[in-house]
């Protein structure tokens, strides 16, 4: 076998992750049509055209550019993320060897936040990604993110009733060009392996191999520095892609709106004939527009020929029925509907939610798991690295009554105002007993200008007590 070989699970769903970076990609539209008939297929037509060398490829350049992809992936994504990156993680690092990774956790030098939002995203867009523990040129570890098809191969074994991961194989792009402004680049694999119970890192460049095993001191690993991240768990297992379904349904709308505005445009611009025009009696005759006038020869006849779009409607129905399929897969959490019943819309985002439940849940044990594994090897106490995440999305939606009320009993110093504005933030009651909001009412009365300032209305009830 040979480090190029792929596992069973990855070589099946490859295509898939393909087909999910290219309809996420930030280049939108654009990806998809470089893709050309990978993603819009020649009709016969226009095979047996380019094959008798009739217009070339015109028919199709313009069958392609007339399709149209649609953004759903994307917006999908970016309204997850933009959930995801209003949680805040609780992060414990008792040890001041770990604290910087608060800070400065990726290899391009993020914190542990961002990391989070890194793994969720990647997550969503192929349902899986993989972090590695390695260490920098002062013996400092960090983490590197690798995406779903970066984790070509990887292995597991049996010891005493557990399943222990001692093979991975990661795929590593690295500049290539002479020219400091080339962006060439050569894929070069790194694989992670336990050789007699310790762990050897070593990196594959064509015919050379290089020991990359990391270390701290003298001191020797027997496991394997790689966590696995999926959707569900964190098994090394391939598990489901979330924005699968959206991602084929777009691609499908993308091709039948190919044929839409194909019909359209035959519909819009009929094809003009002229018959017995025989011998040289065509010589004078020009058409130069609509609007022009033909002078045809003796006995000669004319007229368009035009379609009648019978099919048009089927089309587009069926580009509304891949709409609801990508609406339908719970991955949009926007609404596009504005027939949607309030409680339809509400039960659509609780599912929705849930399934990003699931993937933050299983980010965050992913990241605590990383950090236990540093601990480990720098022999401190993984039980002193926590890092968790509340799940915790919500629509902001209100009741207009209650935050009214809770802004005439802040300025009534009755409640705090940030009660109130916690409340329009969340659209939930913040989590705080009585005596706790009695005495940051005392707080924010102690912080204003004036000291005790009591409003007007206050000092009236006093008067009048």
């Amino acid at each position: 076998m040979a480090v190029t070989d792929q596992h069973p699970q990855y070589a099946a769903t490859k295509k898939s992750w393909q087909i999910m970076q290219d309809a996420s990609s930030v280049a939108g539209e654009d990806t998809i049509k470089l893709a050309t008939t990978t993603y819009l297929p020649k009709s016969a037509g226009m095979i047996e055209a380019e094959r008798q060398d009739i217009l070339n490829r015109s028919i199709y350049d313009g069958y392609l550019m007339r399709a149209q992809y649609p953004l759903w992936v994307q917006d999908s994504l970016r309204t997850m993320i933009g959930l995801v990156s209003k949680l805040t993680p609780d992060i414990q690092i008792k040890s001041p060897l770990l604290a910087h990774l608060e800070q400065n956790a990726t290899s391009d030098g993020f914190g542990l936040k961002q990391l989070l939002i890194r793994v969720v995203d990647q997550v969503l867009r192929s349902g899986r990604c993989g972090i590695y523990i390695d260490v920098d040129d002062q013996g400092k570890p960090y983490f590197a993110l690798y995406d779903a098809l970066s984790i070509i191969n990887w292995k597991e074994n049996s010891v005493g009733g557990r399943r222990d991961l001692n093979l991975v194989v990661l795929e590593e792009q690295y500049n290539n060009s002479e020219d400091e402004f080339g962006h060439n680049t050569r894929t070069v694999r790194r694989v992670l392996k336990l050789v007699n119970g310790e762990l050897v890192v070593q990196l594959y460049d064509g015919d050379t191999i290089e020991d990359k095993t990391p270390s701290i001191g003298d001191k020797r690993l027997n496991f394997t520095l790689f966590v696995f991240v999926g959707a569900t768990d964190n098994s090394p297992d391939v598990g489901t892609i979330p924005l699968l379904t959206m991602a084929k349904a777009a691609i499908k709308y993308y091709q039948l709106s190919a044929d839409y505005f194909q019909s359209l445009h035959h519909t819009a611009h009929p094809q003009p004939w002229i018959s017995n025009m025989n011998g040289d009696d065509g010589g004078d005759l020009s058409v130069t527009g609509p609007m022009a006038t033909w002078l045809l020869p003796k006995d000669s006849t004319c007229g368009y020929l035009e379609i009648n779009g019978v099919g048009i409607d089927k089309t587009k129905a069926e580009m509304d029925a891949q709409k609801n399929a990508a609406l339908e897969a719970g991955a949009k959490v926007i609404d596009t509907n504005s027939q949607e019943s309030g409680e339809a819309r509400r039960a659509r985002q609780d599912d929705q939610h849930a399934s990003l439940h699931s993937i933050v849940t299983c980010a965050a044990e992913a990241i605590e798991q990383a950090l236990k594994y540093a601990a480990q090897w720098l022999g401190l106490n993984p039980d002193d690295c926590v890092f968790t995440v509340k799940p915790e999305f919500s629509n902001k939606s209100y009741d207009i009554e209650l935050a009214k009320q809770l802004l005439e009993g802040a300025l009534a110093s009755r409640n705090a105002f940030q009660t109130y504005w916690e409340y329009l933030a969340t659209g939930k009651m913040p989590e705080r007993d009585y005596k706790e909001e009695l005495e940051l009412v005392e707080q924010e009365i102690a912080s204003r200008p004036n000291g005790g300032y009591i409003p007007f209305q206050d000092v009236d009830d006093e008067q009048s007590g």
